[in-house]
């Protein structure tokens, strides 16, 4: 997936080392080169997250207990349990004749219940939001006049907008600082299950190229169908909903502030070839109802592991640096709004 931060790390290319070594010398000649440069503090996202404290802190959706249940009603064969309400959503189980499972929820025209807690294909006990079973293979044990109806997450009309602060530490860099806009929409021709959102990135005056690239979100569970935020945090923009706990507020320009969860600080490091690592450090917050990338921040570094010039290095940083800061200025998703207490 090609994406903002991969066009990013095209802006400024691996430095040689030679003239990493020149600059970090350059104010005291005679000095060896064996001490790394400082090395920038962590972000604090400016002030836009302030603490939960000085808010009324979002209160949970109330889930009942399940008293109804579900038992497979098939003639020998398995029941197919899948990962949403309708055929295209992938099996991610296999119930037996007789299993029962408790119900939490249903789809508009009852034609599937919402069920937990199944264990999966690859013997994992699923969550509640991910497994679904048609009611023409099963029979209901109780009273299914009061179970809620299971509500997309995400809207098939979902638009948000991000701005994007970028500067570079190097003089290398023939721009220094840039300003962009992320607007992600709704493509049509998606599946029952998936959303396939684009998003655009523009760069003021020309700066950089404009580009876009595509997530596939779960428009009943938030979440982004590849998993690449688990190992990579740059591409966080959909977690899902209740990513966790709300631990700080993020006000957006037009006053409205939202309960957010901020983790980090995270980690990415990509080889680069020839001893150079370049490291990214930064830290996220996301909308705790939905899971949307709120706030992201991080710095990102190059660091030097090898000998020049009869001196050995081990991931030496020598000075060169961007920083980048994206922050949610609009969206129509219902998030986790909150007040002043």
């Amino acid at each position: 997936m090609f994406s903002l931060f991969g066009l990013l790390l095209s802006a400024c290319v691996v430095p040689p080392v030679d003239q990493l070594l020149a600059n970090a010398s350059s104010n005291n000649p005679s000095a060896a080169v064996e001490e790394e440069a400082q090395i920038p503090p962590p972000d604090t996202f400016g002030g836009l997250v302030r603490s939960i404290s000085e808010y009324v802190s979002p209160t949970p959706v109330p889930t009942a207990e399940p008293s109804t249940t579900v038992v497979v009603n098939t003639n020998g064969a398995r029941a197919n349990i899948r990962s949403g309400p309708g055929l295209d959503f992938p099996i991610v189980a296999k119930g037996y004749p007789g299993d029962a499972y408790e119900v939490v929820g249903r789809s508009e025209d009852e034609a599937w219940w919402q069920i937990c807690c199944v264990t999966n294909t690859e013997g994992a006990t699923t969550t509640s939001d991910e497994t679904w079973v048609a009611a023409s293979v099963v029979r209901l044990a109780g009273d299914g006049e009061d179970i809620a109806v299971t509500q997309q997450l995400l809207s098939p009309e979902l638009t948000s907008s991000w701005q994007v602060d970028w500067q570079c530490g190097s003089d290398r860099c023939e721009v220094k600082q840039c300003s962009a806009t992320v607007d992600a929409t709704v493509e049509d021709g998606g599946s029952q299950q998936m959303l396939t959102i684009n998003h655009e990135v523009v760069w003021d005056d020309t700066c950089f190229a404009t580009d876009s690239w595509i997530f596939e979100v779960n428009q009943f569970t938030g979440r982004e169908r590849t998993g690449q935020y688990e190992e990579n945090f740059l591409y966080g923009y959909w977690l899902g909903g209740n990513p966790g706990e709300a631990n700080g507020v993020y006000t957006f320009p037009d006053g409205q502030a939202v309960a957010v969860f901020c983790s980090g600080p995270h980690t990415v490091e990509i080889e680069e070839g020839g001893g150079w690592t370049t490291l990214y450090e930064g830290n996220t917050c996301h909308d705790v109802r939905t899971g949307i990338l709120v706030v992201l921040s991080y710095n990102k570094r190059w660091l030097f592991t090898g000998e020049f010039e009869g001196q050995s290095y081990d991931r030496a940083y020598f000075g060169d640096n961007e920083t980048l800061r994206q922050r949610l200025t609009d969206s129509n998703l219902e998030l986790s709004f909150v007040e002043k207490r």
